[in-house]
């Protein structure tokens, strides 16, 4: 079976990479391929995810030919069938420029994948993994395949967090919004920026999404706005508040919506914002030097995750 390994960006010596692989399988072949490495194997996938240089893999399903759309989407179609794909998301790499886009691709391949039964899940489907490159001045694809834990190589901690969102007050520095931005979009929390400021926290705004590439704002729910969203029970957190995290469990581990409400590491909460507050605690006994506002968002979601965990 070939295998696409995609390595990780540390300092690694691939002919080491070789030897690991050829210990547990002495008969696999290897080929450098843009980057990556190619692995002809008997072994199973799962084999090369405890390989810290490797940073995901997909199975190739069939290795370069010319590309037509016709045949493309009945590849997809095959490959679908063959691995028993009910849903699925596409990939897309360009080694090479072409007068083609993404969105193309996916108006000819979704509906012809949806006339079978087959739909598109970007949260749990697997990947299906399309190349195209020029060889001999000729249009080229190869198709492969990966299931989520292949791709992302992880193991998520299931851990529901829909029940709540985020709010940050008056943020000034460009590196507390970048931290919040680049939390909430890795917990899929969305995130409510309040400012009386807009034009003035537009020029925040865009450094911070500089300082935090990756995340795609289309999908992450960031609102800007002048006051706190409604509907929620407002939790917030300031060094002067009387109860602790002992009282805080008793109240985020209700049914509720919550909003968790955090001042800007400069002033904290307005007094405005203070009143508004259905609860407000005080994260660890230090005084001095609290938590920045960042920091007590991670320890809200370390301190909530944990407890989810130790109930299961």
């Amino acid at each position: 079976m070939g295998y696409l390994l995609f390595l990780n960006k540390f300092d690694l010596d691939k002919e080491k990479l070789k030897n690991k692989i050829n210990n547990l399988d002495n008969s696999a072949k290897f080929e450098y391929d843009e980057g990556r490495l190619f692995v002809n194997t008997k072994l199973d996938p799962e084999n090369f995810l405890e390989l810290q240089e490797v940073s995901k893999l997909c199975v190739v399903f069939n290795h370069w030919k010319k590309f037509s759309f016709k045949i493309l989407k009945e590849d997809c179609l095959r490959l679908c069938q063959d691995k028993n794909i009910k849903s699925y998301f596409i990939e897309v790499k360009f080694h090479n420029k072409v007068p083609m886009s993404a969105s193309s691709l996916y108006k000819h391949i979704n509906p012809y994948l949806k006339h079978e039964g087959i739909l598109v899940n970007e949260e749990n489907g697997n990947i299906i993994y399309l190349e195209f490159k020029k060889i001999n001045g000729i249009l080229n694809y190869r198709l492969s395949y990966s299931k989520k834990e292949y791709w992302y190589k992880i193991n998520n901690i299931d851990v529901d967090l829909s029940r709540f969102v985020v709010v940050i007050e008056n943020p000034t520095l460009v590196s507390e919004v970048s931290d919040f931005l680049r939390l909430c979009w890795i917990f899929r929390l969305p995130l409510y920026i309040l400012t009386g400021d807009k034009v003035g926290f537009g020029n925040i705004l865009k450094k911070a999404k500089e300082e935090t590439k990756g995340i795609d704002y289309e999908k992450f729910k960031l609102n800007i706005a002048e006051k706190i969203p409604t509907g929620f029970v407002l939790v917030g957190f300031s060094k002067h508040a009387n109860r602790n995290e002992k009282y805080m469990k008793d109240v985020i581990f209700n049914d509720a919506k919550i909003a968790l409400v955090f001042g800007d590491d400069k002033y904290g909460l307005t007094q405005e914002t203070r009143d508004k507050l259905n609860y407000c605690f005080r994260l660890t006994p230090e005084i001095k030097k609290p938590l920045r506002a960042s920091h007590a968002l991670s320890y809200v979601i370390g301190f909530y995750t944990a407890y989810k965990i130790l109930d299961k």
